[in-house]
């Protein structure tokens, strides 16, 4: 099983919403709002060059968007494995690659928003609970994680 990081391509947006969608969904979670929800199933545009692909076996299989904030760190905005590829790594993989691109950003930490359902895979990763941010379903805990130099 070798899995593969590569940059998003623009004919990847509707494989990238579709399993954005379908892992939003596998737990059962707001199904119903999330399925009224348009960004629950869409990567925007201007965010395509900030995402990064894996690939296991040739398909897609998850992905992710760091982006930089105005305050000098960056934003991991989205990590999405699809359901038939969890607990195979790709998770783990992501956020190292996501963890070395905020660092060629010139960023400090990695922030992210984690649903409950993730928040210990982050802290697994490294990240650390600084707060709570509003979603648009319920509270969640907002996480960082210093990067090292």
């Amino acid at each position: 099983m070798v899995i593969r990081i590569r940059p998003a391509r623009p004919e990847d947006r509707d494989a990238l919403g579709a399993l954005k969608l379908r892992a939003s969904l596998a737990w059962g979670d707001h199904v119903e709002e999330l399925k009224a929800l348009p960004e629950a199933r869409q990567v925007p545009a201007e965010h395509l060059a900030s995402v990064f692909v894996a690939e296991l076996d040739g398909g897609i299989a998850g992905f992710a968007t760091v982006l930089p904030r105005g305050d000098g760190e960056a934003e991991l905005e989205d990590l999405f494995v699809d359901p038939h590829s969890w607990r195979c790594g790709i998770g783990a993989r992501l956020v190292a690659e996501a963890e070395r691109r905020a660092k060629a950003l010139g960023t400090r930490s990695l922030h992210v928003i984690a649903s409950e359902r993730a928040h210990a895979f982050y802290e697994r990763c490294g990240f650390r609970v600084v707060g709570t941010a509003m979603t648009a379903f319920a509270p969640a805990p907002e996480m960082r994680k210093t990067l090292a130099r």
